[in-house]
């Protein structure tokens, strides 16, 4: 699911979020570390290179903490940044 929506401060907010089984606890202060995966094929580079690419155009990648039973479940992401005129 992406959703967008405005924030107070003028930027916008897009929400990424999947149905999938989210990501364990234990890996969240991981998952943006160049060449962290858990997948034997993949090479651990786009969330970094997602983040990276972010901060250099004055946004903000970020893993959400969900609340259950309130926050769908799965992964939720969010980019959050000026809207260009």
């Amino acid at each position: 699911t992406i959703t967008a929506s405005p924030c107070d401060d003028g930027r916008v907010a897009l929400d990424v979020s999947d149905d999938g089984p989210g990501i364990p606890e234990e890996l969240r202060t991981q998952v943006f570390e160049p060449f962290f995966t858990t997948h034997s094929k993949g090479t651990g580079l786009g969330l970094y290179i997602a983040r990276e690419l972010a901060e250099a155009n004055g946004a903000v990648l970020e893993l959400c903490r969900d609340e259950p039973g309130i926050s769908p479940a799965g992964a939720h992401f969010r980019i959050t940044g000026r809207v260009k005129p």
